[in-house]
């Protein structure tokens, strides 16, 4: 498929001056009404057919095409359906309703929800989702993290004792780490999913949901390489641990043991 050609934006005399009032700090409307427009929107209307949309972090016009092909270079998505909504979003002339039926939303407010839960939201101006993620940007272009870790280092020196008076707390939870992962059902690796050989045969139980849940476990599946499932045995075992039912789950997985 051609890629869909590039409007370059039109610098004229009016969008020079228009450019050079916001570069000088004044607000949108105080250079809306320089030029006798009844609100700043007409402006925008203006500054669109050159071209250009207005970027609410540099409180500027800039080229249309800048902020769309921004997201081309986006690659730490939170999933892959988030990647196929921005990339059928910038493509020219896409349309919001026919994106969320294409990647499988009954509608584009349900599209909309799914892109918030992911930290996502829409921006007119871009005519897309962008991520609502804090990022800095660090010395060399890139993104860097913001200075958590230097307070997280700091909060950890509080006292006079430093980092040694948290050393008998550490050698405890040492100590007694097989009690924890046992008692807290974790995995021995951060973050990773716990599998269970359970005893008894295979059937077939039929549950309803909405199709909300229902696409957030297609999702996960996917992205996780698991199979559904897995994930409902490992949810209803983890349900029973929490709401009573710690023995019953310890005699069952010990039968297998």
């Amino acid at each position: 498929m051609a890629k869909a050609e590039v409007l370059q934006p039109i610098y004229d005399d009016k969008v020079k001056k228009i450019l050079k009032l916001l570069g000088d700090g004044f607000s949108r409307e105080e250079v809306a009404a320089q030029f006798q427009y009844s609100t700043y929107r007409s402006m925008d209307g203006y500054m669109g057919r050159k071209n250009f949309v207005w970027d609410k972090r540099k409180n500027t016009y800039v080229p249309a095409d800048s902020i769309k092909a921004s997201l081309e270079t986006m690659v730490n998505f939170p999933s892959d359906r988030v990647r196929r909504i921005e990339m059928e979003l910038n493509k020219e002339g896409a349309d919001l309703k026919e994106v969320a039926s294409k990647v499988g939303f009954e509608n584009h407010l349900e599209m909309a929800s799914y892109m918030k839960s992911k930290g996502f939201e829409w921006s007119q101006e871009a005519g897309n989702y962008l991520s609502t993620s804090p990022t800095v940007p660090n010395d060399e272009g890139g993104v860097a993290t913001s200075s958590i870790d230097a307070s997280l280092e700091g909060s950890l020196c509080v006292g006079n004792g430093g980092m040694e008076q948290f050393l008998p707390l550490l050698e405890w939870l040492v100590s007694n780490k097989e009690g924890l992962q046992s008692l807290l059902g974790a995995s021995v690796a951060s973050g990773q999913i716990p599998r269970f050989t359970l005893p008894g045969q295979f059937i077939t139980k039929s549950v309803h949901m909405t199709n909300t849940l229902d696409q957030m476990v297609r999702d996960f599946s996917k992205e996780k390489n698991i199979n559904q499932r897995e994930i409902f045995e490992v949810a209803l075992i983890e349900f029973f641990q929490k709401y009573g039912y710690e023995r019953e789950v310890g005699i069952l997985l010990q039968q297998n043991a």
